[in-house]
């Protein structure tokens, strides 16, 4: 399994090769990646567990869901 330092590696490598964007990748995508980058990168920074894919995925776009809402007051 990939520590958080890899994962969050690999998804800056995805966002330099595909420049940010893919044909299907909506606003709220978007927010859930740099929502997922803030959460991985601070588990690498202060040692603090860093949650499992699925549940790292979940809250991503939980928070993506309450930026958007915020940004349609």
């Amino acid at each position: 399994m990939k520590d958080t330092r890899e994962i969050a590696a690999d998804y800056t490598d995805w966002l330099v090769k595909t420049g940010g964007f893919a044909k299907d990748r909506t606003l709220r995508d978007e927010f859930a990646g740099l929502s997922m980058q803030g959460f991985l990168a601070y588990a690498a920074t202060t040692g603090k567990y860093a949650p499992p894919d699925d549940e790292l995925a979940r809250e991503s776009y939980k928070m993506a869901d309450a930026m958007l809402k915020e940004r349609a007051k």
